[in-house]
């Protein structure tokens, strides 16, 4: 047996060990009154504000990617006026914050917007746009990216997660539709994921193909569909 091999195990206990004690420290936030709503995605090594996790408001269905921080508080000045500033952040309903994003206090987000990867976010960013940067500006509108990753949709291979899952569609199907297309696409949802808190994946799922259809019907007439296409 290879070192690989015999090490699998250990990796295995120790992700799953890592994994539970970020849910415990995420659910102890709750319990201190941080607000998250129903359906919403926390990646794991979110750095939530530990002292102040209630002014801290998630919103329906937003999605926080791994090592984003979220900080309620701001002590720069505490040395020199013996006071630390405090302010709610809000993450508005369908908000997706990217990987390592930091997010100062009194900033609210969204509805419906976008945070790239890496930004810092120490104003406001209203509905439907999309933010990157340092500090973070906005650059787009979440509609505008919606309405080209549909048409996309409508002439891309798209690929049901369940195949994926149930090994219908293997690795190598994926790739083999990269030599003819530049982007394809998964559709469906998980019938489970450890990182949804509040979550009701059959509801989800439900929303997710309703979507899905509303999309690719559009504009299809003798087309046929995504799937045959791909």
């Amino acid at each position: 047996m290879s070192l690989v091999n015999l090490l699998r195990p250990i990796g295995k206990l120790v992700s799953y060990v890592d994994y539970k004690v970020d849910r415990l420290r995420l659910a102890r936030l709750m319990q201190r009154r941080m607000r998250v709503g129903r359906n919403v995605y926390i990646q794991k090594n979110v750095d939530f504000d530990p002292v102040y996790p209630f002014l801290i408001e998630i919103g329906d269905n937003s999605r926080i990617s791994r090592e984003v921080r979220v900080s309620a508080h701001d002590a720069t000045i505490f040395r020199d006026l013996g006071v630390t500033r405090i302010a709610p952040v809000r993450i508005l309903e369908g908000s997706f914050i990217g990987a390592r994003a930091t997010i100062l206090p009194g900033v609210t987000i969204g509805p419906r917007a976008v945070i790239a990867a890496g930004a810092l976010v120490n104003r406001d960013m209203g509905e439907g746009v999309m933010a990157a940067g340092n500090p973070a500006r906005p650059y787009a509108k979440y509609a505008d990216l919606l309405e080209k990753y549909a048409e996309a949709v409508r002439s891309s291979p798209v690929f049901a997660k369940d195949d994926m899952e149930r090994g219908a569609t293997s690795p190598d199907d994926v790739l083999r539709a990269f030599a003819h297309h530049p982007v394809a696409f998964v559709r469906g949802t998980p019938k489970r994921d450890p990182f949804y808190v509040n979550a009701d994946f059959e509801q989800m799922g439900t929303s997710a193909m309703r979507a899905y259809e509303a999309t690719v019907s559009r504009h299809l007439s003798g087309i046929g569909t995504q799937d045959e296409r791909g």
